[in-house]
């Protein structure tokens, strides 16, 4: 099973992206139905629970599977494979302690918790309902981290969808039940879906595990292991990686927290009413963030199969392998989050109305748009530099972006010639220096040069071509289609230009051979297919690892 250990990462990139996808997709779908059951109010206590459990479920099982799949990818590659089994069993120990100290905590102390942020006491039950969560998602962590530590990305898929479809399943029953009794209780249902779709995903891995034992323990009982190691070594080993990378996830919750004490309190130093700080507030983080976050999933895919990819490399001290492997994912990552970037930007006011009716969020767009490529290079240069074990390296980077992003909210927001505009702003910044200084660490620890045409200039021009195509052609599709209704002409037209750019900046790519034989062979069932035509018709470079 992972005796192909040339294994092209792009592709376990692919799986998790569409399983991410598919997760989202079940995501929004429960949200607007439970916001149809139990109205604003009912989700404003549901979401009452998630800054508590989302800051305690980081403790409890950020660095795990990152640290895990890295050590067993070092193992396997050495040919030390019953040492990467052993990793494992004393990982998924390490998580069952942590997940269950931290749901008790998190259960006893949630009232505490709640007065302490001056939360709705009604999100008691809430809190109370997620907290077995933790637990389970941190034994679930630890099987991730072994299958992924293998390349082997299918697992994890399958047990996001799973988990995402018994959750959806889980929330809108329990509140149809449970809403006659109260929106706290009703609440308190919504929430409990994660503990049953966190149970889902965990039965799924163990299913596949157990189902796969004999190949599993063929293939690792077939390594040489010299020397024996101790349960306290390999704690000490998942210690020194995973805590570091656990205070670096820790910094987006607590600069989101952060964002959520500064920018209305600013935003009033200016004279705005506490209920238009409010409002602007909500459409720089409900709406302009979920749409700049949305294009990150593939890159977040991207980072996760790429930290046993590197690891692999590393292990073996292959300098070329790694160093190819990285040009591969930074020319990925410019490549789907440039043109994200542009195209949010151009079209930020048709996308937030039809998508969310808030055209008004069309400003804080505008200038967090870019926020995506930046964001894209932060993790992807954090999944190369988590696969060479310097895991301590991007969490630093990212909290001195947090630190400058916290200087910039708080100055600019002030400024009436800002406002909201400086917050996206802050956000925007902050991501680029944690980038710039992710890509500055890359460039230093593997020895990488930047191939300036193939991961600037292309794709750069590219983005110039399509950019130009909406601005030229985006109103005169309105005014061809005014016929229509006007609403209904608007909607058709965004959807039309959209998909029509996207086509543009394809072609313009493949004319420029900036797309590879693996970029297309990776997508499922049809890729190889048409990557051999395309071949054929020497539109596609030469086959990239």
């Amino acid at each position: 099973m992972t005796k192909k250990g040339g294994r092209s990462f792009i592709k376990g990139a692919v799986i998790l992206t569409g399983a991410g996808l598919l997760a989202r997709v079940m995501g929004f779908v429960y949200r607007v139905i439970l916001t149809r059951i139990i109205g604003a109010e009912g989700m404003g206590l549901y979401q009452m629970a998630y800054p508590i459990y989302t800051i305690l479920l980081v403790v409890s099982r950020s660095g795990i599977p990152i640290a895990l799949a890295k050590l067993i990818a070092d193992r396997i590659a050495s040919d030390r494979k019953k040492e990467a089994y052993r990793i494992f069993i004393v990982a998924r120990r390490m998580s069952f302690v942590i997940g269950l100290v931290v749901s008790i905590i998190m259960a006893v102390l949630a009232r505490p918790l709640i007065n302490l942020l001056s939360l709705d006491p009604r999100s008691y039950y809430a809190v109370l309902a997620i907290s077995p969560a933790i637990f389970v998602v941190s034994i679930m962590a630890a099987y991730r981290g072994f299958f992924q530590g293998m390349q082997d990305m299918v697992p994890t898929a399958l047990s996001q969808i799973i988990e995402q479809f018994i959750r959806m399943f889980t929330m809108i029953t329990l509140v149809l039940v449970l809403v006659k009794y109260g929106l706290n209780i009703a609440a308190a249902g919504a929430s409990f879906g994660a503990v049953t779709g966190a149970a889902a995903g965990l039965l799924v891995l163990i299913f596949i595990y157990y189902r796969r034992r004999r190949k599993i323990f063929s293939f690792l009982d077939s390594g040489i292991d010299k020397t024996s190691v101790n349960s306290m070594s390999i704690v000490k080993d998942i210690s020194r990686l995973g805590i570091p990378i656990t205070l670096g996830a820790l910094v987006l919750p607590l600069m989101n927290l952060v964002d959520l004490i500064f920018v209305p309190n600013r935003l009033q130093t200016v004279g705005f009413a506490v209920e238009e700080a409010t409002t602007l507030y909500g459409m720089l983080s409900a709406v302009a963030m979920p749409l700049v976050n949305f294009p990150t999933i593939i890159t977040v895919s991207m980072a996760a199969s790429l930290v046993p990819a590197i690891s692999e490399a590393y292990s073996l001290q292959d300098n070329l392998l790694i160093r190819k492997r990285t040009q591969t994912a930074l020319r990925l990552a410019v490549l789907i989050s440039l043109p994200a970037s542009a195209g949010l930007f151009l079209m930020a006011e048709p996308i937030t109305d039809i998508v969310f009716s808030e055209i008004g969020a069309a400003v804080p767009l505008r200038f967090v748009a870019w926020g995506v490529f930046f964001i894209a290079l932060q993790q992807t240069t954090s999944g190369i530099l988590n696969g060479i074990g310097r895991t301590s390296v991007p969490a630093k980077n990212l909290l001195i972006g947090a630190c400058v992003n916290g200087i910039i909210n708080y100055t600019l927001t002030a400024i009436p010639e800002f406002g909201i505009r400086g917050a996206a702003l802050g956000t925007t910044t902050g991501f680029a220096v944690a980038a710039l200084l992710n890509l500055f660490s890359v460039k230093k620890e593997t020895g990488f040069r930047i191939n300036f045409s193939e991961l600037i200039l292309k794709p750069l021009f590219s983005v110039l071509i399509m950019s130009a195509f909406v601005k030229l052609f985006f109103p005169f599709l309105k005014m061809l289609l005014a016929g229509q209704s006007i609403y209904l002409s608007y909607q058709i037209s965004t959807f039309i230009i959209i998909g029509a750019a996207a086509v543009i900046y394809f072609i313009t790519l493949l004319i420029l051979k900036e797309i590879k034989y693996n970029d297309i062979a990776v997508i499922p069932v049809i890729g190889k297919k048409i990557a051999e035509r395309l071949k054929q018709l020497g539109l596609v470079g030469e086959k990239n690892g």
